[in-house]
């Protein structure tokens, strides 16, 4: 009788600082690849660039942050604002996206909100990531503009979702 392999959900768990360079990979290769449906090469790029890796020292210290990880390798992470009841970032690593990651981080970020009293939650969902949100429930509120170090700007859409 043959068995069908068995899939592995990667362990979830609180960020560490010792994962900054993990998370900024995740989040450099999904820019890089996820972006290119929705915003031009240039676009991508400029946003990839506009953060370091050392941008996530103090985010990992100063913000709830988890992490997907699988055989000692972070896959996905998320980072969430409590005092705005935002998710602040939400990436899954090419070749993990569709394994429930994303849905996965994003519940543990609303049962934080409600934890802390809020009724809602919201984020500015890149254009690729929208039709993720909207499946959770999540609606378009009005499209922005994130402002980059470059000068260059790049156009999201602010979301929201109430409990």
């Amino acid at each position: 009788m043959n068995r069908a392999p068995e899939i592995r959900q990667p362990f979830i768990r609180k960020g560490q600082p010792s994962d900054r360079d993990g998370i900024w990979n995740v989040f450099l290769t999904s820019v890089l690849e996820h972006f290119s449906t929705h915003y031009e090469n240039a676009e991508a790029l400029s946003f990839a660039n506009s953060i370091e890796p050392e941008s996530f020292d103090d985010s990992i210290n100063t913000r709830p942050t988890l992490v997907a990880e699988e055989d000692g390798k972070i896959v996905a992470f998320g980072q969430f604002n409590a005092e705005q009841s935002e998710v602040v970032s939400l990436y899954v690593a090419p070749g993990f996206t569709g394994r429930g990651l994303g849905q996965t981080l994003l519940r543990k970020f609303e049962d934080l909100a409600q934890e802390n009293g809020s009724g809602w939650m919201q984020m500015g969902s890149t254009l690729n990531a929208v039709g993720f949100f909207e499946k959770e429930g999540y609606k378009l509120s009005r499209m922005e503009q994130l402002q980059l170090p470059d000068g260059s700007s790049l156009p999201r859409m602010r979301m929201s979702k109430s409990f």
